[in-house]
Parts: C-alpha cells; sequence; structure tokens
C-alpha cells in the first residue's frame, strides 16, 4: 500500500477560461450545493462547485444543454471517459479504471467513485432543461469511502490503496476538468460515437450478469452493450431488453 502523501498546501485548481470555480468546505457536498445554486439563479452554465476536501476529490460542473434530456443525459458517460483519460494520463500505468452502468467508477475492481446527474425543472426526457449538473467524485483515502480498515472491503477502494499516491485533490480536478471539456468539444461536433465505444472500452460487467435496483423492481440479465443513447442493454431470459439511461439516473420520469 502507497501511504498519502503528506499534508501539504494544495493549491486552488485552475480551471479552463471557460469554467469558473467555486470552492465549498469539507463537509459540504459539491453537487448539493449546485443543485441548490441552480434553483435559485446564484449558479449558471460554466460554473464549477469543487470541494477543499483532501481525501477525496469531487467537483460538479453546471452545464446549459441545447438538446432534450435524454441526449444531455449522455454527459454521465462523457464524464466517465473524461475521468478515465484524466487518471490514464496523471496515474500509474497499473492503475485499472472500469466503469458501471451508469455512473459507478471502479480501480482495479474495487469501487472508487461515481459520477452524478440533476436536471433543473421537472423536465420530461423530451424536454430540453435549463441547466443540468454532473458531478464526479473519486475517494483518495479509504477513510473516504469506509470506516473500516483498509483493505476489509474488496469491493471498495480508493486511489491511495491502489498506488496513486502522489496524487491529490486539485491535480485530479484540474485534469479532469480539461479532458471533460475536450470531451465535451467532441460530442458537440461528432456526436455520441466516441464517448460510447471509449465507455465500452472500460466497461466493468459486459458479458457479465447484473442486477439492478429501481423503484419498479431489479431487472437482471447479461450485460451485452450500450445503445446509441447511452441506454443499457442487457438480454435477459433470451430476450433483449434496453434500460434507458434516463430511467437508470432517475430523471425524465
Amino acid at each position: 500500500m502507497i501511504a498519502a502523501p503528506e499534508l501539504r498546501p494544495l493549491a486552488v485548481p485552475e480551471f479552463p477560461p471557460v469554467f469558473t470555480g467555486h470552492a465549498v468546505a469539507v463537509d459540504a457536498d459539491p453537487f448539493a450545493v449546485a443543485v441548490k445554486g441552480v434553483a435559485s439563479g446564484s449558479y449558471g452554465a460554466g460554473d464549477v462547485v469543487w470541494s477543499e476536501d483532501r481525501g477525496r476529490a469531487t467537483a460538479a460542473f453546471v452545464l446549459e444543454p441545447e438538446t432534450p434530456l435524454v441526449v444531455a443525459a449522455q454527459m454521465v458517460p462523457v464524464m466517465m471517459v473524461a475521468l478515465g483519460d484524466a487518471l490514464g494520463a496523471i496515474g500509474p500505468p497499473n492503475l485499472a479504471l472500469t466503469f458501471r452502468w451508469p455512473g459507478t467508477i471502479l480501480a482495479n475492481g474495487g469501487i472508487v467513485g461515481t459520477v452524478a446527474f440533476h436536471s433543473s425543472g421537472n423536465a420530461e426526457a423530451s424536454d430540453i432543461p435549463d441547466h443540468i449538473v454532473v458531478a464526479f467524485e473519486l475517494a483518495l483515502d479509504i477513510s473516504a469511502r469506509s470506516r473500516g480498515e483498509p483493505g476489509l472491503d474488496p469491493n471498495v477502494t480508493a486511489l491511495f490503496e491502489e498506488g496513486c499516491g502522489e496524487l491529490d485533490r486539485t491535480s485530479i480536478i484540474e485534469a479532469v476538468a480539461r479532458h471533460f471539456l475536450s470531451w465535451i468539444d467532441g460530442w458537440m461536433h461528432d456526436g455520441f460515437r466516441d464517448a460510447h465505444q471509449s465507455w465500452l472500452a472500460r466497461a466493468n460487467d459486459l458479458d457479465k450478469h447484473i442486477d439492478l435496483p429501481f423503484d419498479n423492481g431489479a431487472r437482471s440479465g447479461t450485460m451485452v452493450g450500450m445503445d446509441e443513447d447511452g441506454g443499457l442493454l442487457v438480454q435477459a431470459e433470451g430476450r433483449p431488453v434496453l434500460v434507458p439511461l434516463c430511467t437508470g439516473l432517475g430523471v425524465g420520469a
């Protein structure tokens, strides 16, 4: 195990010019703060709420889509591939980052983080929401994921446990912001195809049996892919079943 870096002052993250950073205290949730700020009009497109917490790298990006919610929700897999590229660029070569639909991040098989999504108002899947919030959280210190001792739960991990002791909150947030912006630009010009392919290349459960809990009951089957809109494709009882991305994210009902 590689220990966490010594406590030292961390710089404020520097964001690309299209983003404006807003720091929140360690005990605040950037996603919740951003969602509340969008509702009150305090935050708008390009604002990024990030946490000063040293034990996790977490930030929420406010965007103003020009597409229906069913398309705007693709920002979740787009953020996930941005995370993969960011840690691939600054992390150790033996870090295997994989994805679990719709928004779970795994490192070497253990859950290390999540991507969350919110749309303003009560937008239907076919509506264009005024704003969306896309947030990521990655655990650096195992204490940010679990109160137990490191290594006791093989399903949970943190980046310091996976050889990323040289990384810190600021370097990760900066790298993710750069790669997320690059992927957004590609998505705007060329659509979802490249992000779709990159996501599937890191799919943790492809060709595996999965169980998905929903309000109206669990859905089980073998994951066979992801459709062109980001929905999950499973083979259940000998027939293909599509779970739309908005359904998985709990939006657009």
